[in-house]
């Protein structure tokens, strides 16, 4: 597949960060949706090959660019100080280090060449899509405990909100509303069940708002995409190495990352998957998940979110519900869709998933507490 970039243009920016040496590979990422992304390797004047990421970034996506590096580059100088200050064999792997430019950047912006930047390549490293197994549920968990516990120090000033709003579980709901009466392309009709039960499940999709707002849990700076497939692997032993993807890194509530984990792990099913009374929760995967984001949060969740864990599955659930909802309603202009009704499909299947998260609440926090005690008892 021909390259995004003409190599020479990605040899040009190259040089913008790396003066000498010689580049012996160049080729592109075809996986990502927002940005444009590179492997390059290159024999440096020490005889030594070493292999970087490129990244253009996408203008359209993100309005404030030079913010949303302040906030990466903030967060990655952070976790190596924490890394290298620790006993950690892996200290070197376990953040992404960025490059300056040769002017002393950590980006480039420029009419010509676009907005780059680069860091360095993670080896014996290996992403994952789906946690098949309660091992990598573990590892996704103890790998975004151990984020936020490094995190939790980190001075001011506050990191920039780049996405505003972007988990006000409130706001989502009302946004909702808002489409429905509207209907503007006349969808209500095809999706009121959706819309009654979302409805239905709003106050204890609250629930993890409302204790902040009053001010039991605290704000944090969280990653906010928190998935498998945004913690590097090793690719021998499956223990997380390095937490990627920090674009929407910014502040919010450490339950939001907990939430996603749980929302995309502890379940049989697809997001979008077309037989929702089919969606069952894996709740060894649950288990697994939450015994690896305490064991890697060593002690840094207050007890009021510990006890909130199960809800946070249920407000991420639900508030992604919300979201594929009102853009259906509005006409599928947010989210790509692969056949029309798809984002109906998607809300179904997620609000099914988040109700059954409710019906379970009180196992839910049974697990925590007796994973919680069995940690304890084994000394982490």
């Amino acid at each position: 597949m021909k390259m995004t970039h003409p190599e020479e243009i990605l040899v040009k920016v190259f040089r913008k960060f790396v003066e000498k040496g010689q580049i012996t590979s160049v080729a592109q990422n075809f996986s990502g949706l927002i940005n444009q992304t590179y492997f390059l390797s290159q024999i440096g004047s020490d005889g030594v090959l070493r292999k970087y990421v490129m990244q253009c970034m996408n203008r359209n996506v993100f309005k404030n660019l030079p913010q949303l590096m302040d906030n990466v580059f903030r967060v990655s100088q952070h976790m190596e100080q924490k890394s290298k200050s620790s006993a950690d064999p892996d200290a070197e792997r376990s953040f992404l280090n960025f490059l300056c430019t040769l002017e002393g950047n950590c980006y480039i912006d420029s009419e010509e060449l676009g907005f780059w930047r680069m860091y360095r390549y993670i080896a014996h490293a290996v992403g994952r899509l789906e946690a098949t197994t309660v091992k990598e549920a573990y590892s996704a968990g103890k790998g975004f405990g151990k984020f936020q516990c490094q995190l939790a120090d980190m001075p001011p000033p506050r990191l920039y909100e780049t996405l505003s709003r972007f988990h006000d579980t409130r706001n989502r709901y009302d946004i909702l509303k808002d489409a429905a009466s509207q209907d503007p392309h006349n969808r209500l009709t095809h999706c009121k069940d959706v819309l009654d039960n979302l409805l239905s499940l709003e106050d204890a999709a609250l629930a993890v708002q409302k204790s902040h707002e009053a001010g039991r849990i605290p704000e944090r700076v969280v990653h906010n995409d928190a998935k498998l497939s945004n913690v590097l692997l090793d690719e021998e032993d499956g223990r997380a190495v390095c937490i990627i993807d920090l674009d929407t890194c910014m502040p919010g509530l450490s339950l939001h990352d907990f939430g996603d984990l749980m929302r995309s792990i502890c379940t049989n099913s697809a997001e979008d998957t077309q037989t929702p009374e089919n969606i069952q929760i894996r709740f060894d995967m649950f288990e697994a998940l939450v015994a690896g984001f305490l064991d890697g949060g060593d002690g840094f969740m207050l007890e009021e979110e510990k006890y909130l864990m199960p809800d946070a599955g249920i407000t991420l659930t639900s508030e992604v519900a919300v979201r594929f909802l009102t853009d259906y309603l509005s006409g599928d202009v947010y989210f790509q869709t692969k056949y029309p009704e798809h984002n109906l499909v998607r809300a179904r299947a997620q609000m099914t998933l988040a109700q059954k998260f409710v019906d379970s609440i009180d196992h839910l926090r049974e697990i925590v507490s007796k994973t919680e005690s069995d940690l304890a008892e084994t000394g982490k």
